[in-house]
Parts: C-alpha cells; sequence; structure tokens
C-alpha cells in the first residue's frame, strides 16, 4: 500500500492509495519519512505540480521522477533540469533537489522513491554489482534519462513498469517491482565508471551544511528570521551564508523563507477554514497586507482566490511542497 496521489480527483484513485502524515527530519534536515513499508521499501507518487511545488530537501533513498505532461523543472545541488513530457531523471541517494512547473497548465509527473536495499541488502551480490558503484563519491548526483539514447530508453521503460506494478498492485508485483529497478540500476551503475563527477570534500561539506541550514528554516519559519540566524545555525558567516543559498541553490536565505511560509500557507488554505489572516500569523507574517502581497509574489493570485481554485484538491508529501520564486531585497522577516 504504497502509492499516493496529490491533486486527483475521486476518479483518479487506484489499488494501494494512501496518504501521508507531515514529514518529520533529523536536525540536519534529512526527511524521515518511511517511503512504503519496512518489508517493501518504496513510495510512487501521481502529483499535479499546477498549485504547488516540491520543496528543496533529500533523502537516503533513491528518487526517480517521469514527466508525464510536461515541462517541468527539477534542480539538482546547482543544476537545473528542464523535462519534457516522456523525460525522466533519476536521483542519486542524498542529493539535495526540488521540483516545480516549468510553465503554465498543468504539468503532471510519476514518482517513485525507494531504499537500496529494496534491491538487495549489503551482504547480496546486487549490492555490490548494482547499488555500490551508485554510492561512490564520484557517482554521478543525477542521471537525464531521454527515450532517444537507446539505453535511457531502457531505463524509462523498467522505471514505468515499476510505478504501474506499485501502483496497480497485480498478483507478485513486489517481485515485479524489484525485477524492473534491478534491471534499471544494472544500465545506470554501468554509468558510474570512470568518476566522471566527482565531487570535491569541499562540496560535500557545503552541501551538508546547506541541509542543516534549510531544517533550521523549517524548524522556525514562524519566528523572525534573518540571514544572522540562519548562518549563525551552521557557524556561517552571513556573507558566506549568502553565497551558498546562491550557489546551491540560486536564491537568497530570506527569499527560501518566503517561500517555504507562503507553500505552509497554501496547505493550511487548502486543509483548515482558518481565517487568511490567522494563517498569515500562523507562518511568519504579523501583517495581513504584506501576507497577501507575498503570497500574490509567488503564487501569482491572492491567498482568497487560491483558496477557492484549489480547495478540496487533496495533496501528499508535505514534504513535497515549496517553490522558488523572486522576492524583494533581502531583509529580516
Amino acid at each position: 500500500m504504497a502509492f499516493q496521489t496529490s491533486c486527483v480527483s475521486a476518479a483518479n484513485i487506484v489499488t494501494g492509495l494512501t496518504f501521508q502524515q507531515d514529514v518529520v527530519a533529523d536536525a540536519e534536515g534529512r526527511e524521515m519519512v518511511q517511503h512504503g513499508s519496512a518489508l517493501f521499501p518504496i513510495a510512487c507518487y501521481a502529483e499535479n505540480l499546477k498549485s504547488y511545488s516540491v520543496a528543496w530537501h533529500w533523502h537516503e533513498e533513491f528518487e526517480y521522477i517521469l514527466a508525464m505532461k510536461g515541462p517541468l523543472t527539477v534542480d539538482v545541488n546547482k543544476t537545473r533540469v528542464t523535462l519534457q513530457t516522456n523525460q525522466g531523471v533519476f536521483l542519486n541517494s542524498g542529493i539535495l533537489h526540488a521540483v516545480e512547473h516549468a510553465g503554465k497548465g498543468e504539468a503532471l509527473l510519476h514518482s517513485g522513491v525507494f531504499h537500496p536495499r529494496l534491491v538487495g541488502g549489503m551482504d547480496t551480490i546486487f549490492w555490490q554489482k548494482l547499488i555500490r558503484p551508485m554510492l561512490q563519491p564520484d557517482a554521478p548526483a543525477f542521471f537525464l534519462l531521454d527515450g532517444a539514447v537507446p539505453w535511457q530508453a531502457q531505463v524509462l521503460a523498467c522505471l514505468r513498469e515499476a510505478w504501474q506494478a506499485v501502483a496497480v498492485e497485480p498478483f507478485d508485483y513486489e517481485n515485479r517491482v524489484r525485477y524492473y529497478l534491478s534491471a534499471a540500476l544494472r544500465l545506470l551503475s554501468t554509468q558510474c565508471v570512470g568518476g566522471k563527477t566527482k565531487v570535491s570534500q569541499q562540496e560535500q561539506i557545503a552541501a551538508e551544511r546547506m541541509k542543516q541550514m534549510l531544517r533550521f528554516v523549517e524548524e522556525h519559519y514562524a519566528e523572525e528570521l534573518n540571514v544572522e540566524r540562519i548562518s549563525d545555525c551552521v557557524a556561517l558567516s552571513e556573507s558566506a551564508c549568502l553565497r551558498s543559498f546562491r550557489q546551491l541553490l540560486g536564491i537568497t536565505p530570506i527569499q527560501y523563507v518566503k517561500q517555504y511560509r507562503i507553500e505552509k500557507a497554501a496547505e493550511l488554505l487548502l486543509s483548515t477554514s482558518m481565517k487568511i489572516g490567522e494563517i498569515g500569523a500562523e507562518c511568519g507574517f504579523s501583517d495581513t497586507s504584506y501576507f497577501t502581497k507575498t503570497f500574490r509574489e509567488i503564487k501569482h493570485c491572492t491567498p482568497r482566490e487560491y483558496r477557492q481554485k484549489f480547495a478540496g484538491r487533496e495533496q501528499s508529501l508535505s514534504r513535497r511542497d515549496g517553490g522558488r520564486a523572486s522576492a524583494p531585497a533581502e531583509t529580516a522577516l
């Protein structure tokens, strides 16, 4: 029972539909939610990015994203990848990433998040041949998948079959899923030879610091935040903090705070009957007018219009909410 949907109607509900509660993360910002079950650690998602985005986050599991209707963008560390319809991306373990709509209209994706041990534990030949090459320091952070390239087309086909098996749950689907994921990893692991994208120790430290800063924002977004507080949580100077956000996420710390607050507000608009002013205050905005102005900048509509447009639609992982938007000059919030 590991299929989840967001922004779907009752007609789209299929076998295995479940809904996830708020995500719990550790002190470093690692997503602690269990994807699937301990015996079958995989969860699949069907998501519509029209009304929300997937915030910056990371997890130990592998993840694949299939663009069912593009374009949509996937940000991986310092790289922005635009996926067109039928393209995909495979994200390695422990990689910072975010997903958002790249244009107007609907942007539909299918994704799967699974722990490497689903393919084989550390004491198996499957781990040695399929998983270990993917987890080496010089392994790629992600693989862009395009059907025009033969081996990538094979990977896409395997990932689609795995997603469909989890969604529909036919007889013996667990073995089917493991088979297709193993086949995909066999093709991907052969691309890890040769140290094509070796990551320096300095880059690894920067990524770990960023994870901690994102977690700090997620824990304190309702409070007054500025660059000094965010940088202090990892013992960085303010200038180094600004530089880190711009280099890794392409935005400033306060822009991230704003968009995170707005996405939490969007959740409350759809899941509660709280008044708009109350929601703004709950999410760190002491002034309702400023809350409405900021909401419009990021969502391109007022909170009231957003609630009227998307009320009643269901959303999955709260950690899969977020987004990126331009913001005014840096100020304390």
